[in-house]
């Protein structure tokens, strides 16, 4: 083979490895700009605090008045505290209701004093530093008898 004939393989070599090696990167590319747009676009997997946080636990206080509005707001300032209560009107067996939370959840709470009493009374005990158990103790001895 003549020395232009073997230079002209040559340089078609290095043009096909060229070649190959771009094409190689545009495709790493797509691929790359692919899975970051199907990431943007898919859902992110969030925790179950934060989806705890961008759910309403009760209805808005601000849809009622008086003791019935402060109830709702205690329940929405401190959903831990009420979730952790039982309530003593007998929510739980007319409707279902887990914890003193549940009332307000809905308008139960709206529509019962006890509920209402129960939630302004385990608030007041609690800016006091009760502890829950405490707290319990406190609303079962005034509230169980449907007072």
């Amino acid at each position: 083979m003549s020395e232009s004939g073997k230079a002209h393989i040559d340089s078609l070599v290095v043009v096909v490895i060229v070649a190959v090696i771009g094409v190689a990167i545009y495709a790493g590319a797509s691929v790359y700009r692919s899975r970051t747009n199907d990431a943007a676009l898919s859902p992110q997997p969030i925790t179950e605090a934060a989806a705890a946080q961008k759910v309403r636990l009760t209805l808005d206080p601000n849809q009622f008045v008086g003791d019935v509005k402060k109830a709702y707001q205690i329940a929405e300032h401190d959903p831990a505290l009420l979730a952790q209560l039982h309530c003593w009107c007998g929510c739980d067996r007319t409707d279902g209701h887990k914890n003193l939370l549940d009332c307000y959840r809905d308008t139960h709470g709206a529509q019962c004093a006890i509920c209402t009493g129960e939630a302004i009374e385990a608030e007041k005990l609690a800016d006091q530093g009760m502890p829950v158990q405490k707290i319990r103790d406190a609303l079962r001895d005034r509230f169980a008898n449907g007072d």
